[in-house]
């Protein structure tokens, strides 16, 4: 009788691939669990009606006894779920998922991890409805989204349908650019239904979350892939990504599709297609330009050997050219000259909205008057920031620090010169600190979406009357923010000194 011997570590190859099928099973009734405790918080002080509209599950009275029940459940699960997200990315970090099947699980569970909270109807945010009250003005004869507010859709007939899904009127004109606007259009001109345009919006956001990663994978496989698969799975298994994405459906992943797309075409040094995907961002939401000083100053220190500087230049004037063409293109329907950016010039001077300006402000208001204090604090991060963006802009040198800069940059800007916080806006930052998932940014990439995840609920408890504003804003400015800023310096602080100090031995 022949006896089959098992080859050399195939039981550990065999309990790592179990690992991770553990790993993926519980993180879903984990996901489960959060999405039915979103719910709960939800629907706990849900009027029954909004503007004498009635809501679908509405007129649940308040119950703080309830409330701490929903809150532990949401907030036990989120623990235990990035507890097993820093698991996995730690067998990976140890070289553990090498083998196929446990290498195959562990992409292949994001992607039931999308599919499944796809069909389910966001709780905690409402902008996805405003998309369609945008879209709704993009296509109603008469209504511009860039003059018109949102919340001027309530007295159409499909605001009242709407309202019950959830929708408050509250969102002014759109802050967005040319390119999301023509696809809001686009996706209401196809159906007027809620569900199918939910459907839609949220199909949308999550190919292009999940092509961000196929992006993810692409620009490391050339710059480190050796670090591919870590990086892939530090944006696939986040929690913060499937919930806002998936769950949610927040246009940023579309806008990051491009950011990432431009990187791949800088490190294949292709400039003119490089520019014109960056162009494609900020048609999309205009935070993007604060990358362009970091990719020109890249394009000229790596520049082609065929290429003089006038080569280079003509290189990029065209890329520009060709997206001030489609600039041109998208936003010929709803052009009000410079009235056109009143809804992103609205956002960037929001007033009292949770950000590091609040914070800072707050302090100078016992030094100066109200007004002049808001306003010392916003040049103050402003000056900041653009110092710092020149800085870290003329650092770049090759493909690895352009990936670098461009994630300390997003981080940066998010955590002092944003002039808002909502928990969705840690999905730029993160998509690019996974193209560098080591040091600083490895142990960041926890703490900012963590941080995010904890304040996520505290507008569905402002909103349902838990609390005021101002302990919502406060309390999300100082755990999403200022938190995750003084753990940055540390870490950037520790690393810079311990940098020096291998190199003096």
């Amino acid at each position: 009788m022949t006896t089959i011997t098992a080859p050399p570590g195939s039981a550990e190859v065999r309990r790592k691939t179990l690992l991770v099928l553990l790993i993926g099973i519980t993180s879903s009734i984990l996901y489960l669990l959060i999405y039915f405790a979103q719910r709960a918080i939800y629907l706990n002080g849900l009027p029954e009606e909004i503007r004498g509209i009635p809501l679908q599950e509405g007129g649940t009275p308040l119950n703080n006894t309830r409330l701490l029940w929903e809150s532990a459940g949401y907030y036990g699960g989120t623990i235990a779920l990035f507890t097993l997200y820093f698991w996995l990315l730690r067998l990976c970090r140890c070289g553990q998922l090498r083998s196929g099947a446990a290498r195959t699980l562990a992409l292949l569970f994001p992607l039931l991890f999308n599919l499944g909270l796809l069909f389910g109807r966001p709780y905690i945010s409402i902008d996805v409805f405003s998309y369609m009250a945008h879209g709704y003005l993009a296509i109603t004869p008469g209504n511009n989204p860039y003059v018109d507010a949102a919340r001027e859709v309530i007295e159409s007939p499909f605001g009242r349908q709407l309202v019950p899904w959830g929708w408050w009127p509250v969102h002014g004109i759109s802050p967005y650019g040319p390119l999301w606007l023509q696809l809001e259009a686009a996706i209401l001109r196809s159906t007027q239904q809620i569900p199918s345009a939910l459907l839609l919006f949220k199909s949308l956001v999550v190919a292009s979350s999940l092509l961000c990663a196929v992006l993810i994978w692409c620009i490391l496989s050339r710059v480190r892939p050796q670090d591919r698969l870590l990086g892939t799975l530090v944006y696939l298994w986040n929690p913060m990504i499937v919930i806002e994405f998936a769950a949610e459906g927040h246009n940023d992943a579309l806008m990051i599709v491009f950011v990432l797309l431009s990187l791949l075409l800088a490190v294949q040094a292709r400039p003119t297609a490089s520019m014109v995907a960056l162009v494609l961002s900020v048609l999309t939401k205009y935070l993007p330009l604060i990358f362009l000083p970091a990719q020109v100053v890249y394009f000229w220190r790596t520049r082609s050997p065929r290429w003089n500087w006038t080569g280079l230049v003509l290189r990029l004037l065209l890329g520009l050219i060709v997206g001030l063409g489609l600039a041109i293109l998208l936003y010929q329907p709803f052009w009000v000259g410079v009235e056109t950016f009143r809804g992103v010039q609205a956002a960037s001077q929001a007033q009292f909205a949770a950000s590091t300006r609040m914070l800072l402000s707050g302090y100078l208001q016992y030094l100066h008057p109200q007004a002049e204090a808001a306003q010392l604090a916003t040049q103050i991060l402003r000056g900041i920031f653009s110092i710092y963006l020149l800085i870290a802009s003329l650092e770049v040198r090759d493909r690895q620090s352009l990936l670098k800069t461009f994630a300390n940059i997003a981080l940066v800007y998010l955590l002092v010169a944003s002039p808002e916080y909502w928990p969705w806006y840690a999905s730029t930052p993160l998509a690019l600190m996974a193209l560098s998932p080591h040091g600083t940014f490895y142990w960041m990439l926890f703490v900012l979406t963590f941080c995010s995840r904890l304040v996520a609920p505290l507008e569905l408890m402002m909103t349902n009357g838990f609390m005021t504003k101002e302990v919502k804003e406060w309390n999300s400015a100082l755990v999403a923010l200022a938190l995750p800023l003084l753990i940055f310096l540390v870490l950037s602080t520790w690393s810079t000194v311990s940098s020096r100090w291998n190199t003096r031995n």
